[in-house]
């Protein structure tokens, strides 16, 4: 019988101790953070912004401060462009969502699907250049305890990929 005892001792030690490794590992990829508030860029953190552009990008990638809506199954991203602000809205399930910025022709329709990745938020964007489809990729992530937004964007190009991070500092 102690034979017995000690070893079903030791399989409920064993299904505990994996338990309480695995659990923290599912509950934090499952984890999704808010980025709702005002972001200032760091530029001391980031790259500096592709030449010819002015750090905009559409989403707002790169521009000197955002400001981030959250609620339920959507993400407003609205950033100062040079024409005023410009506004961003993804819907957060994985559908389409489509957006109007300004371009050199005007006015201009992209179209982005948004997907959570773990507690990274991945945002694919397609626009028309020029009769040429242009594809973006921006990966969204907190850092340093939800003070710092990391964007990491690439970019399918005619002229190549081309790839940017940028750090943001939340405001108070």
């Amino acid at each position: 019988m102690g034979v017995f005892k000690e070893a079903v001792m030791k399989r409920v030690l064993l299904t505990a101790l994996i338990a309480a490794v695995v659990l923290p590992f599912g509950l934090r990829a499952q984890a999704k953070p808010d980025f709702s508030g005002t972001w200032t860029l760091d530029a001391a953190k980031s790259d500096p912004a592709p030449q010819g552009r002015g750090g905009g990008g559409g989403g707002g990638m790169g521009a000197g401060s955002l400001t981030i809506k959250q609620t339920g199954n959507e993400l407003t991203i609205t950033s100062e462009g040079r024409q005023g602000p410009v506004t961003m809205t993804y819907k957060l399930d994985g559908s389409e969502s489509t957006n109007q910025v300004m371009g050199r022709g005007g006015a201009q329709t992209v179209k982005s699907t948004a997907k959570w990745d773990g507690s990274s938020l991945v945002i694919e964007t397609t626009r028309d250049f020029n009769g040429t489809s242009i594809t973006t990729k921006e990966v969204r992530r907190l850092d340093n305890g939800g003070k710092e937004m990391h964007v990491e964007t690439t970019a399918q190009t005619p002229n190549g990929e081309q790839k940017r991070k940028v750090v943001y500092t939340k405001g108070a």
